[in-house]
């Protein structure tokens, strides 16, 4: 399954990131920003998240969080049934 999200940089351009064509280093390495940045894991956090209280930027990071660590258990997954 593809996994993308488009986004928009600092400079207004829209880009689009394909978490498929990630490296399992860079997925690890940017999960870990978010779970240092917030403290907890994705799950924990997901728990605590309010709408009403969140900023764009946490939204953004709450999804692009999200798409990364079900490309990690998706991988896994993967591997786990292959003989």
């Amino acid at each position: 399954m593809k996994r993308s999200m488009v986004t928009t940089t600092s400079g207004g351009l829209r880009e689009e990131i394909d978490f498929s064509l990630l490296s399992d280093a860079e997925i690890n390495r940017r999960i870990s920003t978010y779970e240092q940045k917030y403290g907890s894991s994705f799950p924990e956090h997901l728990n605590q998240f309010s709408c009403d209280d969140a900023g764009h930027d946490e939204v953004f990071d709450l999804m692009d969080w999200e798409t990364l660590v079900e490309e990690r258990e998706e991988r896994r997954a993967t591997r786990r049934m292959r003989p």
